[in-house]
């Protein structure tokens, strides 16, 4: 599909979790009974006593990635606005304010469980171990989405908030007869695994965007990128293919066009992926070639390693607009 018309604008919905990264040393983990390096989903609330313990040392923003994404398309001059659900409770406050603050438009639907966490403890050897209390933020819903639906808006999902439910089928028809163009994030391996079929078939149905590691792109396809990209060709969407330190592919309906990056040491790699998305929909609504899209987006996730999360430095994001024009 051809790019839109300066305006275009990018709605999202999707888990609305406080980010929390803290610097920590390597023993932490273990000695609160977390496994280092490791991924832990927990109960709600379990993290207090840790994020009261972090205070002092750690950075703090609105995330998730839908979030994400929208947070770093609005610092690229884009319209955004963003879905979720939060808490009754300071992090669902701080949640809008911390959204509102870049110029997202922020409709949050509120519930008794408290606002979702993501906390990330990254260690001296850039390792990472990951603590989840989902909270409120899988209760995600499309009623509260009152945005005036425009014609060549888009529409990005992340994949997480598409996991065992009927969002996609519910909303796709509707975002399909308002005009609006559709993006999702596949979120992870493990999510195309166990949804496999269910997202082949939306996306043939609805998407005109697919945003997707390495990992899950094969796992969606089952072979080598090449041979997904044309086992998928038939779909008529445009699949976007994040290779990390060897860059981006684009591919659509036969057409391939890659984008390599620089080498570069990543203080933090959360948010990279989301911030990459962020770049590529910001040029693809200015009209610019997939070549274009794709370097954009590399740009901007090498923005989002070098600081801790995605707290963005905006005098550099001022920059990167106007090399590009933005």
């Amino acid at each position: 599909m051809e790019g839109n018309e300066v305006g275009t604008r990018i709605v999202a919905i999707g888990n609305a979790l406080m980010d929390i990264f803290a610097f920590v040393g390597i023993d932490l983990p273990e000695s609160l009974g977390y496994r280092t390096n490791g991924v832990s989903h927990l109960e709600a609330g379990s993290l207090d006593k840790l994020i009261a313990r972090l205070d002092k040392q750690a950075a703090m923003a609105a995330g998730g990635g839908a979030a994400n994404t929208v947070r770093a398309a609005s610092l690229l001059g884009v319209e955004c606005g963003f879905i979720g659900t939060v808490g009754d409770d300071e992090f669902g406050r701080r949640y809008r304010r911390d959204l509102e603050n870049v110029g997202v438009k922020v409709l949050l639907s509120i519930h008794p469980l408290p606002t979702g966490v993501f906390c990330a403890l990254i260690h001296p050897d850039h390792g990472r171990t990951i603590l989840v209390a989902p909270g409120a933020a899988p209760l995600v819903s499309m009623s509260r989405c009152d945005f005036e639906r425009r014609r060549g808006d888009i529409l990005y999902i992340d994949g997480f908030a598409l996991a065992g439910g009927r969002l996609l089928e519910e909303e796709g028809p509707k975002a399909r007869a308002a005009g609006m163009l559709i993006a999702i994030d596949l979120g992870s391996k493990q999510l195309v695994q166990t949804h496999r079929q269910a997202l082949l078939d939306s996306i043939r149905e609805y998407c005109d965007f697919v945003f997707a590691n390495e990992e899950e792109f094969l796992c969606l396809g089952g072979s080598s990128i090449e041979g997904t990209c044309q086992a998928l060709s038939e779909f008529g969407c445009t699949f976007v293919v994040k290779k990390g330190e060897r860059g981006a592919v684009f591919c659509r309906e036969g057409l391939r066009v890659e984008s390599p990056v620089r080498a570069q040491q990543p203080l933090d790699e959360t948010g990279a992926g989301d911030a990459f998305a962020a770049g590529y929909l910001a040029a693809f609504s200015r009209g610019f070639a997939p070549e274009l899209c794709l370097r954009l987006g590399n740009r901007l996730a090498e923005e989002a390693i070098a600081v801790p999360g995605l707290g963005l430095a905006t005098d550099r994001i001022r920059q990167l607009r106007s090399s590009f024009g933005l």
